[in-house]
């Protein structure tokens, strides 16, 4: 232990010395409670000898790490939860800002933590939350209802609707699962469908057999296509969303939102498509209520078409080995879109029994996707399935 000091915006300031009746942690928590304020709510632990800090930034929800006094290496947390402010605290309090390194990630300038920021608050949205089973199969049902048929090509589906008045919604799937849904809102601040280099930049970052879905494909009643600056067509977009893994915006997308201080709002994918895809019972009277640019007619008869695909049964035995991987280094993300296994796990630490979960997953033919950016090399996310939800029930 080494002494640290306290302080806060306000220039109220305490020292802490090693070997009193309260430790570092509580002493600087009952600081903070001390003083906190409406225009008071910056806080900082600082190590001098070792020309460290800790700050705490209530009022955005950000956790800053100095070292060094002069030419300092800076970088930000994003805080998700209350918890994270006292786990950072006591962390530091027990080794510096190295002690901080395995609770990343920490982001080297504002700018990354914006963006971070941007990425935290889509994870709770409707178009994140939902299962794609859910997603196409509802998609599938609203393309009929706007008098199209979904249609695949080289084993990508297309799925779109319109509301009539130029704003659109389409999504490409494989069969596989992987996707790409845009969202087209024509009165958007990201309407680019006049400038194709800003076009473009919002598919920034879109993996490439994803972008190929949406390039030079034919124009339709519900897609517009933009001339791309390196040849060929895109579709147009106010927002862009991908299925490579778990449900994330593109890129650019995040960098324009960024750049233009907008929101996803501002992509219209809320008032196109998050409003249908929150509805506890998707039936033609709830589509009904929800949206005014169909009949009453035209929804009936596209639920009356939609068609129902049949699960395959699983091998039992199957079944109970991929349960047990589960039971034994997997859980379900918090929104129970999908299994994740072998957390922070490196391939070499999983080792055989990755191998083997893989093979399951191909033989039960469930859908894995990209673990998120930053995940260790050997975790596996898998999206959730019904029937093998049945029988986790009795192995959790």
């Amino acid at each position: 232990m080494r002494p640290l000091t306290f302080s806060d915006d306000k220039e109220n300031e305490q020292k802490w010395v090693p070997g009193g009746a309260r430790s570092a942690s509580d002493a600087f928590r009952e600081f903070v409670d001390r003083h906190r304020a409406d225009d008071n709510a910056t806080f900082c632990i600082e190590d001098e000898e070792n020309e460290e800090a800790l700050l705490l930034m209530f009022d955005v929800g950000t956790i800053c790490r100095i070292k060094g006094a002069e030419n300092s290496r800076v970088e930000y947390r994003l805080v998700t939860n209350g918890g994270d402010y006292r786990s950072q605290v006591a962390n530091f309090v027990r080794g510096g800002t190295a002690a901080l390194d395995r609770s990343g990630p920490w982001w080297p300038d504002v700018a990354a933590l914006n963006r971070a920021r941007l990425r935290f608050e889509f994870d709770g949205s409707v178009l994140r939350r939902t299962h794609p089973r859910v997603l196409r199969r509802r998609l599938e049902i609203l393309t009929v209802i706007d008098g199209h048929e979904p249609a695949t090509v080289d084993g990508v589906t297309h799925f779109g609707f319109g509301n009539g008045g130029g704003d659109t919604a389409n999504a490409w799937f494989t069969a596989g699962g992987r996707g790409l849904v845009v969202t087209f809102d024509h009165t958007s601040a990201l309407n680019f469908s006049e400038d194709p280099q800003a076009q473009a930049a919002l598919y920034d970052g879109v993996p490439a057999d994803l972008l190929a879905m949406v390039k030079n494909v034919p124009e339709s009643d519900t897609t517009l296509n933009v001339s791309h600056p390196d040849g060929g067509t895109v579709v147009a977009a106010s927002g862009v969303f991908t299925f490579s893994g778990p449900c994330a915006m593109a890129d650019g997308l995040v960098s324009r939102l960024q750049e233009t201080q907008l929101d996803v709002r501002d992509t219209g994918v809320g008032w196109l498509l998050e409003g249908l895809l929150s509805l506890e019972d998707f039936t033609p009277a709830a589509v009904s209520e929800e949206v005014a640019w169909w009949s009453a007619e035209e929804i009936e008869k596209g639920f009356a078409a939609g068609g129902h695909e049949e699960a395959a049964p699983f091998d039992r035995e199957t079944v109970d080995r991929f349960c047990e991987i589960w039971a034994d280094s997997g859980y379900n993300d918090r929104w129970d879109v999908h299994y994740v296994l072998f957390d922070g796990n490196t391939v070499e630490d999983a080792g055989e029994a990755r191998d083997e979960l893989l093979t399951l997953v191909r033989g039960l033919g469930l859908e894995r996707v990209d673990a998120p950016p930053g995940a260790a090399d050997g975790e596996v996310w898998v999206r959730t399935d019904p029937r093998i939800d049945a029988e986790l029930e009795r192995w959790s």
